[in-house]
C-alpha cells in the first residue's frame, strides 16, 4: 500500500503545536490573537493545498496577513462612512 499523504489541515495542527510553548508564555489576550492566526489558516486551508510543497508557517503568517488587511480596509470604509456623515451635518 501507498503511503498516505499529510492533510494540510493536519500539517497546520502540527505547526500549532510546534509553537505551543511560545503560545504558553503570552499573555491571555495575546494567546487570543495567536489563536486567531491559526484560526485564520485554517480557515485558507483550500487555498493552502494549491501550493506544491508548501511551507507551512508561510501560509499561517500569509492567511494571518490577509485576514489583517480585510479588516484595515472595512475599517477605512467605515471611517470614510463616518467623515462622510459629518461633513453632511456640519456643512
Amino acid at each position: 500500500m501507498g503511503r498516505t499523504v499529510r492533510t494540510f489541515r493536519d500539517a497546520i495542527r502540527i505547526e500549532e503545536a510546534r509553537w505551543k510553548e511560545f503560545r504558553r508564555t503570552l499573555r491571555p489576550a495575546q494567546r487570543e490573537v495567536f489563536d486567531r492566526i491559526f484560526d485564520y489558516a485554517r480557515s485558507l486551508a483550500d487555498a493552502g493545498t494549491m501550493i506544491p510543497t508548501p511551507r507551512i508557517t508561510e501560509v499561517i503568517l500569509l492567511s494571518a496577513v490577509l485576514r489583517m488587511q480585510e479588516e484595515i480596509d472595512l475599517i477605512g470604509k467605515r471611517v470614510e462612512a463616518l467623515e462622510q456623515m459629518r461633513e453632511r451635518s456640519n456643512p
